[in-house]
């Protein structure tokens, strides 16, 4: 076996599931290159906005791709910025984070993605503004604009983003509808799940301060608006249900040991990369127990 290389171990009765938080997906991508060196293979997948991104690049088999990502170009006023804000009405500029990173700046192995895609679905999460409800986008080929479309559904935030539009639907954020879409892997028949989350543990969701600003221009979609605003309600419900399926055995957790400040929209460098080397920490740490849970 050469330099570098594992052999890989798939896992085809169990889950992935990926809670998105802007930035924090530098936490991500810290423990999805853990699990790329340890060969982890996953039956499903699953990841809302910046979660799903990060599954990408996990999907491609691009090791520190995610890294460079977070770090690097997201530094790049292109990236994100309050003048594609103003010039364009998008905080990302959509041309440059789906067409020239991907294609140009740091290519993207669309090959290797779509074979592992063609044998283990991946669903992108993103909300529905007529419903306020979670729509699972399966994503097969990012070389398609339509995929590509879903992980920019996922990612696209509200209040900083164009509704995107998309086989009839329009959708935003999926954190709105479901900000850790692992009950959904078990409707869809998976035994167990594996959930890395991004925020540590005691976090409580408060409500959203930018309601009434919502409720200007999402006045057209008055479930998304309550959607939005239940939002903290559900996400903590969820929290517990979480608690309860590991209690239970079903369901395997990966979360920041230290609480850290680093903003949605976080720039600094320095505390990127020290959130990427806690997931790398985090998940080594936890692996012997990830493969006890995963053999059982």
């Amino acid at each position: 076996m050469a330099d570098g290389e594992c052999l890989m171990a798939m896992y085809r009765n169990v889950a992935l599931a990926l809670e998105g938080g802007g930035m924090r997906g530098a936490y991500l991508a810290g423990v999805l290159d853990v699990m790329l060196d340890n060969g982890l293979q996953f039956g499903g997948y699953s990841g809302t906005s910046a979660g799903a991104t990060h599954l990408c690049s996990f999907l491609s088999e691009q090791r520190e791709r995610n890294k460079r990502l977070d770090v690097i170009h997201s530094a790049d006023k292109r990236y994100m910025s309050w003048r594609n804000m103003i010039r364009t009405g998008e905080f990302f500029d959509y041309d440059f984070c789906y067409n020239q990173i991907p294609r140009v700046v740091d290519p993207f192995d669309f090959e290797k993605f779509r074979e592992n895609a063609a044998v283990s679905d991946f669903y992108a999460v993103a909300t529905n503004l007529e419903t306020g409800e979670g729509e699972y986008l399966l994503t097969r080929d990012l070389d398609k604009t339509e995929d590509m479309d879903n992980i920019r559904a996922s990612a696209s935030l509200p209040l900083m983003s164009h509704i995107v539009e998309l086989n009839g639907m329009k959708l935003l954020d999926g954190g709105i509808a479901d900000s850790i879409p692992f009950e959904i892997m078990a409707q869809k028949g998976f035994e167990k799940q594996v959930v890395i989350v991004t925020q540590p543990e005691g976090f409580i969701k408060k409500p959203n301060s930018m309601i009434p600003l919502f409720k200007i221009l999402y006045r057209k979609y008055p479930k998304f608006i309550e959607a939005a605003r239940t939002r903290h309600i559900r996400y903590n419900q969820c929290l517990e249900t979480l608690d309860e399926w590991c209690r239970r055995g079903t369901t395997f957790r990966i979360r920041p040991t230290e609480t850290f400040d680093i903003s949605r929209l976080e720039k600094d460098k320095s505390k990127l990369v020290k959130l990427y080397d806690m997931g790398v920490r985090d998940m080594k740490a936890l692996m012997p127990s990830l493969m006890e849970f995963l053999e059982k």
